[in-house]
């Protein structure tokens, strides 16, 4: 797949305009886990989360600028009591609605009220079989009962999902953790890699080796094209051109390809607290970063800090010197990017260079394979 270095999707974002047209909301920073490769080191709420009354306001901002998919994550989000009231408000608006959760605090209550209110989806965050998944989440039986949660569910007649976070302990065990959560009625499955900000920046021993998407992506890819159940979604941070791409994307995207992170452009990131940003997961306050926080709708409306001139320059205002090293010089780097911004600043700030791109590694291997064997000379 080659793409000619003038076709630049940023400039179609800019034709038709940004809008947050998806969502991921962290109700509160409150959680029951205290997970290895937490990006947020989520535990303690935040000094001074949105009240219900600011909450449902920017609900009703959400729907006005055009956001059409919501998901609800934290933290855990079901320990804010009152996430049925936002979620109906977002509903009402017509927005569609899921939910992200790491399934400790799941009850039969959960499941009925979650229907109740209309969500589309419920995803389970599922790190691996058993053993992987309770030490990364370090609360041993809780694989077990998610699988539980899930069957529940679905006899319920929700649509259940699982949120699969990449690390070395796991990828052995992608196959049968497919079957596993195919026994267990998952049908959709979202694989993303573990970016070393937060709590897995303490941890680097977990994070896979960049070498590991030669075998990891093509796998992934040939997934995403057979019909079975789960169906396969890779994350942002998976993937970026050679033979496999177009299998990694969406067939419903115009371009089947890896067009760009997406953060400021179509996607917003809110935190508990009313701090907007262009992605949740982006680094803020907890990791001592404040770079790509755009503004808080305590001080301004949704709409003002979506729009104002200079927001989410990192993206927006993309120039191609913010690429450094292979991303600089390869041929698909005004398309990419550099891939996604939360990989590329967790290992290397503001240049964009990413070593985490099967593109990347496919080429690294082929020169060093081309190579010749170094000699030495015999005295």
């Amino acid at each position: 797949m080659r793409l000619r270095a003038p076709f630049i999707m940023l400039e179609l974002h800019r034709k038709f305009g940004f809008r947050p047209r998806s969502a991921v909301w962290e109700l509160t920073l409150s959680c029951n886990l205290r997970c290895r490769h937490c990006g947020s080191r989520a535990g303690r709420k935040r000094q001074d989360e949105l009240t219900l009354a600011e909450a449902l306001r920017l609900c009703d901002e959400l729907a006005a600028l055009g956001c059409r998919r919501l998901t609800l994550g934290g933290g855990e989000p079901l320990l804010r009591k009152d996430w049925p009231i936002i979620a109906e408000r977002l509903i009402e608006r017509g927005v569609t609605v899921g939910m992200v959760t790491n399934g400790l605090a799941w009850t039969e209550q959960v499941v009925a009220t979650v229907k109740a209110v209309g969500l589309e989806s419920v995803a389970f965050s599922i790190d691996g079989l058993e053993e992987s998944h309770d030490y990364l989440r370090g609360s041993p039986g809780l694989w077990r009962r998610i699988l539980e949660h899930a069957q529940r569910c679905r006899k319920a007649g929700l649509h259940v999902s699982a949120v699969t976070t990449l690390y070395r302990k796991n990828l052995p065990e992608l196959p049968e953790l497919r079957d596993v959560l195919r026994e267990n009625g998952i049908e959709r499955w979202q694989l993303q890699l573990g970016t070393p900000t937060g709590n897995l920046a303490d941890h680097p021993e977990l994070v896979i080796a960049p070498e590991s998407l030669l075998e990891l992506v093509p796998l992934v890819a040939s997934w995403c094209r057979d019909n079975r159940r789960p169906k396969i979604y890779s994350g942002h941070n998976i993937g970026y051109f050679g033979e496999p791409e177009e299998s990694l994307r969406d067939p419903r995207d115009v371009v089947p390809c890896w067009t760009g992170c997406t953060a400021g452009l179509n996607t917003i990131g809110i935190e508990s607290d009313g701090g907007i940003k262009g992605c949740l997961s982006l680094p803020s306050a907890m990791n001592d970063e404040d770079a790509f926080l755009e503004g808080n709708i305590r001080d301004a409306s949704l709409r003002d800090i979506w729009f104002r001139p200079g927001a989410f320059a990192y993206n927006r205002g993309f120039k191609v010197e913010q690429l450094g090293g292979f991303c600089r010089s390869c041929d698909y780097g005004e398309v990419c990017r550099g891939g996604c911004t939360w990989g590329t600043f967790a290992r290397g700030r503001f240049v964009r260079d990413n070593a985490y791109c099967y593109w990347r590694q496919q080429q690294e291997a082929e020169r060093k394979k081309a190579a010749p064997e170094p000699t030495s000379e015999k005295g």
